[in-house]
């Protein structure tokens, strides 16, 4: 049973959220980032600084002296990654190296959790095979899955030549409560919010609203790295994914559905991404049978979830 987490990235939306649910396990969390300061933490158990540089990443191993780590530090905007690949590649995959460097050098014995992403397997000949096993191979399309997909190989090498003990995933779309505007859902979860409170015309800002993807709810997800922590094989990178998939369109309509509005469509440019899959939808097989976990928060409850957070935000 682990006693003790470090959490990297700690204040973003997963991070926030997975603080939340080891505090509640009885898990000491310590916790690192960029800001200043940590609105989930004590400050006591934060540290900030930037994960690019390998001395930072030794120090805050060394004085945390915890038994497993979750490492969610990244870029995690594929948009933004097409306009800053540079950026992205080196959040994406030096905080990554200068973990399992540290844990190689100094002997640490923690087990490291690399959350990777779906995008990874990107856009293939094997299009129309779904839902994808973790045995597909990766295609990745954008700097964001490349940076995840280097990432992962990192994971799998320090495991098999070093001893290091990791354990991969590759999480597939997430969202809930809280989650940053730049996002598909967040956004039209604002958006509606607006509509229904007369603060925005009845006009919806939109991409490409007819892919379909597999989405879990942000809770669904800090349950699944609960259980690799404790029950993920060494080695072993695991889908974190439903095995469902959604067209966005469907859950538009349903969360207008569920607001009471009626609204038109606008294709905002911006929004499109310049390469796109047209389905992702996961196969959860292996972490089912390894681990005993599955999704089980309904997407409705989780649209219902985020306008009721986004009504708080406006209302205050």
């Amino acid at each position: 049973m682990m006693q003790r987490a470090l959490i990297t990235g700690c204040n973003g939306f997963v991070g926030s959220a997975l603080v939340a649910r080891l505090q509640a396990a009885g898990v000491e969390v310590r916790g690192v980032d960029r800001a200043d300061s940590s609105d989930v933490l004590d400050p006591k158990h934060y540290l900030a600084g930037d994960l690019t540089d390998a001395a930072f990443v030794g120090e805050v191993i060394s004085s945390s002296r915890v038994d497993c780590i979750v490492h969610l530090a990244a870029q995690a905007s594929v948009k933004r990654s097409f306009d800053d690949p540079v950026g992205t590649l080196s959040d994406g995959t030096l905080p990554t190296l200068h973990v399992l460097e540290h844990l190689r050098r100094s002997g640490t014995k923690a087990r490291v959790l690399l959350v990777g992403s779906a995008d990874e397997y990107g856009i293939s000949n094997e299009l129309g095979r779904m839902p994808i096993p973790e045995i597909h191979p990766v295609h990745p399309t954008s700097p964001y899955a490349l940076a995840k997909s280097i990432q992962n190989q990192y994971g799998v090498m320090y495991g098999a030549l070093y001893g290091v003990d990791t354990v991969m995933t590759r999480s597939f779309n997430h969202t809930g409560p809280g989650q940053r505007e730049d996002f598909v859902l967040a956004s039209f979860a604002r958006q509606v919010a607006e509509i229904r409170r007369g603060k925005r015309k009845p006009v919806m800002h939109v991409g490409d609203l007819d892919v379909r993807r597999d989405f879990l709810d942000v809770r669904d997800v800090c349950g699944a790295y609960l259980v690799l922590l404790e029950k993920g094989r060494r080695g072993e990178t695991y889908n974190v994914c439903s095995g469902n998939s959604y067209r966005i369109r469907d859950l538009l309509e349903k969360m207008c559905d569920l607001a009471g509005v009626q609204v038109a469509i606008e294709v905002d440019p911006s929004r499109l991404r310049p390469v796109d899959m047209r389905e992702l939808r996961g196969d959860p097989s292996k972490i089912r049978e390894h681990t005993g976990w599955e999704a089980r928060i309904p997407i409705e409850e989780t649209l219902r979830s985020m306008l009721e957070d986004w009504d708080r935000k406006l209302a205050a």
